[in-house]
């Protein structure tokens, strides 16, 4: 018997955990964190409990409660963990949080099975990024050891780690009772796949998160057909956009970018997310337009460096922008009166690799020569901004989502004084979603012609039942069976 039990995305964007069941395999299709669950409990000044995650997260309905699935370190505060795992693997459709963030919490043993791309993503967010991001490694909690000074006396062990086993999905991959056929499709982020499941009970479709108006449109047309030709049962669709009837694409981005970068007196001040490759081309490529370099900061670059060392293609390459080396900590970057050794004190261990580089350029570099250079300024960048001094005829280009709750308006209000006060504002909008429109959604849906519809990431599920007569639609942890 085939069941599916969605522990998340239903009637909200983001949050997917997929489990489908066939036999005795038990595979879960993502793992992702849910923003807007997350925002119900939490903001940057009130933050969980490390020490009783998974406790915490399970009674606020964070976390799906099961048996066998969780690192037994955090498991263990709150009750006695199994000693073997009971699924048999997490498959990973790209590394956006909201799909791969609480991997974290996953049992080591529970192998990972994703792209490249996807995996390069991880480690990336995982060597650079702030908070709790244990993706490739996890580091053991709550573990003593011998005191190296006095063996008699123990205390916290803090370099214990475990490597999770990742695997790199093929184009077909067995596991257990699954055959899994991976497809790479359009996204906002590299490493995106769609995923065609084969079952004892017929073939599901996971979509992922999919559009076909960015820069690889033709993959996600060509995952399409080869869906199309399996006769599934069932889709597992995202919706994200299912009310919008056209998509504004990544070409159209760039060639609106080219028009507003041409013969800009000052600084071109740009935001634009930070792991969208695809919108870095652009920005790019208008760079370029305007005989100007991109100018990203240090974990762009860094991403950057990480997914070249991988190997995974068609992305920009470190060598094609400038690297923002920002003042930090003591402020004293090239100041003569502090030793170089004492000035890199300043940073951590993976932005000194990128300082010495010969595209690395500072606030003086840009404050100079603000006609060479297209900057890339994010929101809790904006304060680098008084070291740049943006003089006058200087522009900003914003490339992010609109506003979608309380927090983000706040934010972008917080944003607009800064740009106001450097003289910026009104500012320029410019961007393209990372989702399918509606009317591409219904296309894909009817050219694959499953029996069943299961929309999920998103808020409007009940716009599937216009264009298709089988629409399942569970609660959280009510499974559906195909038979």
């Amino acid at each position: 018997m085939t069941q599916i039990t969605l522990h998340g995305a239903v009637g909200e964007i983001g949050g997917n955990k997929i489990l489908i069941e066939d036999g005795d395999t038990r595979i879960f299709f993502d793992f992702g964190l849910s923003f807007g669950r997350w925002g119900d409990f939490f903001t940057p000044y009130l933050q969980p409990r490390k020490w009783n995650y998974i406790s915490d997260f399970l009674k606020l309905g964070l976390l799906p409660d099961l048996d066998g699935l969780y690192r037994p370190d955090y498991e263990r505060r709150l009750r006695e963990s199994s000693k073997e795992p009971k699924f048999d693997g997490i498959v990973l459709s790209h590394p956006h949080l909201d799909h791969a963030g609480f991997l974290s919490f996953i049992r080591p043993d529970i192998p990972v099975f994703c792209s490249i791309g996807c995996k390069a993503i991880l480690q990336a967010l995982e060597e650079t990024a702030f908070g709790f991001h244990e993706y490739t490694f996890i580091k053991e909690a709550f573990k003593l050891r011998p005191s190296k000074r006095d063996s008699s006396k123990l205390v916290k062990d803090k370099d214990s780690r475990i490597k999770r086993e990742f695997n790199i999905l093929e184009t077909t991959t067995k596991i257990d009772d699954f055959t899994i056929h991976t497809y790479p499709v359009d996204h906002s982020v590299p490493g995106a796949n769609s995923f065609i499941i084969e079952t004892s009970e017929g073939a599901i479709v996971y979509t992922g998160d999919i559009r076909f108006h960015g820069r690889r449109g033709t993959e996600s047309d060509f995952f399409v057909e080869k869906a199309k030709s399996f006769d599934p049962v069932l889709i597992i669709s995202e919706g994200t956009n299912i009310e919008e009837p056209t998509s504004f694409g990544e070409m159209d981005l760039q060639q609106k970018l080219f028009s507003l970068v041409e013969n800009v007196p000052g600084l071109i001040t740009v935001n634009f997310p930070v792991r969208d490759m695809d919108r870095m081309r652009s920005f790019i490529e208008a760079a370029k337009h305007a005989d100007r370099s991109l100018v990203v900061n240090l974990k762009q670059a860094y991403t950057l460096g990480v997914l070249e060392e991988n190997g995974v293609k068609n992305m920009p390459t470190i060598d094609e922008i400038s690297i923002f080396i920002p003042k930090k900590r003591w402020g004293i970057l090239n100041d003569i009166n502090y030793p170089v050794e004492i000035q890199m004190r300043d940073y951590l261990y993976w932005e000194n690799k990128l300082i010495d580089r010969t595209n690395s350029v500072t606030a003086d570099d840009i404050s100079k020569n603000p006609k060479d250079f297209v900057y890339r300024c994010d929101f809790f960048e904006l304060k680098n901004l008084f070291d740049i001094n943006p003089q006058e005829g200087s522009i900003f280009i914003r490339s992010v989502t609109e506003p979608v709750d309380e927090e983000m308006e706040l934010d972008l209000k917080k944003a607009i004084n800064w740009l106001m006060f450097f003289g910026m504002h009104p500012y320029e909008q410019v961007h393209c979603s990372g989702h399918a429109s509606g009317y591409d959604i219904k296309e894909m849906i009817q050219k694959i012609n499953p029996k069943y519809v299961m929309p999920i990431h998103t808020e409007k599920p009940d716009e599937f039942n216009s264009f298709h007569s089988d629409v399942i639609q569970k609660g959280l942890g009510v499974k559906f069976s195909l038979s």
